[in-house]
């Protein structure tokens, strides 16, 4: 179990840079011997994951985005939510997007936006992003157990500005937490206002209500449109998606 966690170890380091590692670089982050490096990077290139650049840097392969868009096509709640979140999109004249827990952060599992639209986000399918910087993430994290929650802000409140758009007020105490978090679960739906982009505004809700919520769908759109169109028919809109589809998820 210890070398698949320093091959996982290496791997999300030549991750982090974009023009791949050398080994001895890699050797200043990860604390294990230089040999037992070498063969883990050999190994990973040799299984496609990592290949050796020209000037001796590692670098990442695509083979782990074919692995993780797998998840995604092999996730069968995508297909049968898709006609109702184009429907949305005609209707709302918004975008609409499926997405689902994926450890400490939501995967885009889909999004649908309205034909001829003039207005396109940034978000594509397989996007991970923090629970604390979407709508969704949000209402997935307001589901979590209160241990969860706790572990949560242990490791993430060293970072006080990462909450800077989480909730209605400022969060500065671990009590400001989980006072936003028992809100959004009360009273069932998130607002991202323009924390993840600029201009934009998402309203998500869950798409379970029972004991926790791994899936939630939203509508993002330009800010004065979203307004204009009211926070209360959007949520209306986004629970008859969620009537429709709550039964069909496995």
């Amino acid at each position: 179990m210890q070398s698949v966690h320093k091959t996982f170890e290496v791997l999300e380091t030549v991750a982090t840079a974009s023009g791949g590692m050398s080994l001895d670089a890699l050797c200043k982050v990860i604390p294990y011997p230089k040999t037992t490096v070498h063969r883990i990077c050999k190994c990973l290139c040799q299984c496609g994951y990592l290949r050796q650049a020209d000037s001796g840097k590692y670098c990442l392969t695509t083979k782990m985005i074919t692995l993780g868009y797998s998840v995604i096509h092999h996730d069968t709640f995508v297909a049968e939510a898709a006609p109702y979140m184009a429907a949305l999109a005609e209707h709302t004249g918004f975008t609409v997007n499926l997405q689902r827990r994926d450890f400490d952060k939501v995967i885009l599992l889909k999004k649908e936006e309205p034909k001829n639209s003039l207005f396109h986000t940034n978000a594509h399918a397989g996007l991970a992003s923090s629970l604390l910087h979407s709508a969704c993430g949000k209402v997935v994290l307001s589901y979590f157990s209160h241990d969860e929650q706790q572990k949560y802000w242990q490791s993430h409140c060293h970072d006080l500005a990462s909450f800077r758009h989480f909730g209605q007020a400022e969060i500065q105490t671990e009590h400001d937490f989980y006072r936003e978090l028992a809100l959004i679960k009360q009273q069932g739906f998130a607002v991202d206002g323009e924390g993840n982009e600029s201009g934009i505004t998402c309203i998500a809700v869950p798409l379970e209500t029972e004991q926790s919520a791994n899936y939630a769908i939203s509508v993002s759109g330009l800010t004065p449109e979203i307004h204009r169109f009211g926070q209360v028919q959007l949520l209306e809109r986004l629970r008859e998606v969620v009537r429709a589809l709550g039964g069909k998820i496995r």
